[in-house]
C-alpha cells in the first residue's frame, strides 16, 4: 500500500458532516417521538377525564329522575338546559334506556344515541365523538359521556406544536453551541499549524509555544524534537560544507595550475593526453563548485537580475559551442546567480559528455532552456526520466547534471522539463517562479540527503 496515494480526509469536514447528520436525525426522530408520546398521554388523560365525568354524572342521572311509570319522554328525550353563565364546550352526555331511546341529554349531545348498539366502555362513534358508556341504575340504562374527536385532535395538535417548537429551539441552540465549540477546538490545531510554520528550528533560543489542549501536546513535542534534530544535522552539514570548500577547491586549483605548467613543458605528443586530464579536472571542479554552491551554509536565495549572456561568456567549455538564441533582447531572469551558473555549467558539461558539439540557450523572465545537438533520448527514456524528476526520484539517473538542475530549479520554486531540441538532441527547460510567488527559502538538507552520487 502506498501511503502517498491516499487522499487526506478533512477532520473539520467529517465533524461537520457528523454534526449535520446528528442534527437531521434528531430533528426528525425527536419530534416524531414527542408527537407519539403526547398523543398517547393526552388520549389517556382525556379518557380518564371521561371516566371521572361519568362517575360524577352517574350519581345525578338516576332512575328516580325518570321512573318507569312516569310519562314517557318526548321524542329525543329531555334536554337539560345549561346553567346561567355556562359556556358550551365540546363535551356531551346522554342517558339511554335499554331500547336505545334517549331519555336525557346535554345541550350539545345529538338527539339520537351516540352508538347504534348499546354497549359500555370506550369507543369511537361514527358521528365524531369519543364515547364512554357506563351502566347506571338497575334497569339496563346506559349513561354515555362523550367528547368531540375534533376537540381531542385540537388538543393533541396544540400540545404537539408547542412541544415540537420547544424541542426544535433546544436543538437549534445546542447545534449552534456545538458548532461554535467545534470551531473553537479546531482553532487550536490551526494555531499549532501557524506556530510550526513560523518556527525556526535553527534558532536555539526559540521553541514552539505551549499548547492548551492535552491531545496536541504529543504532536507539539514530536515536532519540537524533530526540529531540534534537524537543526543539529543542518549545522553539521554547514560545518562540513565550510571545511569541504577549503579542502576541495584548493587542491583542485593546484591541480589545474600544475597541469597548465605541464602542458607548456611537455612534448607535443603528450599534450593531448594532458589536455584531456586537465579537461576532466575542470569538469570535476565545476561539479564540486556546484555542489558546494547548492549546499552552502545558509542556503537562502539571493535573487537578483542575472545577465545570462555575460554569465555564459565567462564559462567557456572546450569542445562545446554555446550561444544565445536571441542575445540582443534576452530578458534578465530574477534568480540566484551562483546557483544559476552552477545549473548551466552542469548542463553544458552534461551535453558535452553525451556527444553534443553545440548548445543553444533561450532565456525568458521565468525560465531558461538549454537545447543541444547531441543524440538525445528516445521517447520512452525521456518520459521515464521526466516521471522520475516529477517524483524527485533521482535513483534512475547516472550523473549529476539533471539532478543538480532539478534541485536548483525547485529551490527557485520551479521544475525541470525534458523535451526534444530542433537540432535533434535533448532540450532541458528550467522554470523559475517569480519572486512574489516563491515560498520562503528551503534548506538543502533533505535534498542533500536524497541525492545519490548519481544524472542524465
Amino acid at each position: 500500500m502506498k501511503w502517498g496515494t491516499q487522499t487526506p480526509v478533512s477532520i473539520r469536514r467529517r465533524m461537520l458532516a457528523a454534526l449535520l447528520w446528528t442534527s437531521v436525525v434528531w430533528g426528525l426522530v425527536a419530534p416524531l417521538m414527542v408527537v407519539l408520546t403526547i398523543r398517547h398521554e393526552i388520549n389517556e388523560l382525556l379518557d380518564d377525564t371521561l371516566r371521572a365525568s361519568a362517575e360524577a354524572l352517574s350519581g345525578v342521572v338516576q332512575v328516580p329522575l325518570l321512573p318507569p311509570s312516569a310519562t314517557p319522554a318526548p321524542p329525543g328525550g329531555l334536554t337539560i338546559s345549561p346553567a346561567a353563565g355556562y359556556v358550551r364546550g365540546r363535551f356531551a352526555w346522554q342517558l339511554v334506556d335499554p331500547a336505545g331511546a334517549v331519555l336525557l341529554h346535554s345541550p350539545l349531545a345529538p338527539p339520537e344515541p351516540f352508538l347504534q348498539v348499546s354497549r359500555t366502555g370506550l369507543s369511537n362513534a361514527d358521528s365524531g365523538w369519543r364515547v364512554l358508556g357506563v351502566a347506571v341504575g338497575g334497569q339496563g340504562q346506559i349513561l354515555y359521556v362523550a367528547q368531540s374527536l375534533e376537540e381531542r385532535s385540537e388538543a393533541l395538535r396544540d400540545a404537539a406544536i408547542s412541544t415540537m417548537l420547544a424541542s426544535l429551539t433546544v436543538w437549534a441552540v445546542c447545534g449552534v453551541g456545538l458548532l461554535r465549540r467545534m470551531r473553537a477546538e479546531l482553532a487550536h490545531i490551526d494555531r499549532l499549524v501557524a506556530d510550526v510554520q513560523h518556527h525556526d528550528p535553527m534558532d536555539p533560543t526559540q521553541s514552539l509555544p505551549p499548547v492548551t489542549r492535552e491531545e496536541l501536546r504529543p504532536i507539539r513535542d514530536a515536532i519540537d524534537d524533530l526540529g531540534a534534530r534537524l537543526a543539529v544535522r543542518v549545522r553539521n552539514e554547514r560545518a562540513f560544507t565550510a571545511h569541504a570548500a577549503h579542502a576541495l577547491r584548493t587542491p583542485l586549483a593546484g591541480m589545474d595550475a600544475q597541469l597548465a605548467v605541464a602542458l607548456r613543458e611537455c612534448a607535443p605528443e603528450q599534450q593531448p593526453r594532458l589536455q584531456r586530464v586537465r579537461d576532466a579536472a575542470g569538469r570535476f571542479a565545476r561539479v564540486v563548485s556546484a555542489l558546494l554552491t547548492l549546499f552552502r551554509s545558509g542556503s537562502a536565495l539571493h535573487r537578483q537580475p542575472v545577465d545570462v549572456a555575460a554569465m555564459v561568456a565567462r564559462m567557456p567549455i572546450a569542445g562545446l559551442e554555446v550561444r544565445l538564441s536571441d542575445p540582443g533582447s534576452a530578458p534578465w531572469p530574477h534568480a540566484d546567480p551562483d546557483l544559476l551558473a552552477a545549473a548551466l555549467a552542469n548542463l553544458f558539461d552534461n551535453a558535452l559528455r553525451h556527444g553534443a558539439r553545440s548548445v543553444v540557450v533561450a532565456v525568458a523572465a521565468d525560465h531558461l532552456q538549454v537545447c543541444d545537438d547531441g543524440p538525445g533520448l528516445d521517447d520512452a527514456r525521456r518520459h521515464a526520466l521526466q516521471s522520475a524528476l516529477d517524483r524527485e526520484d533521482y535513483a534512475a539517473f547516472t550523473g549529476l547534471g539533471l539532478i543538480l538542475s532539478d534541485l536548483i530549479a525547485r529551490v527557485h520554486g520551479g521544475r525541470v522539463y525534458l523535451g526534444c531540441s530542433p537540432q535533434g538532441g535533448l532540450c532541458v527547460a528550467l522554470t523559475l517562479a517569480v519572486p512574489e510567488a516563491v515560498s520562503p527559502a528551503r534548506t538543502m538538507s533533505r535534498s542533500a540527503a536524497a541525492a545519490p552520487p548519481a544524472a542524465r
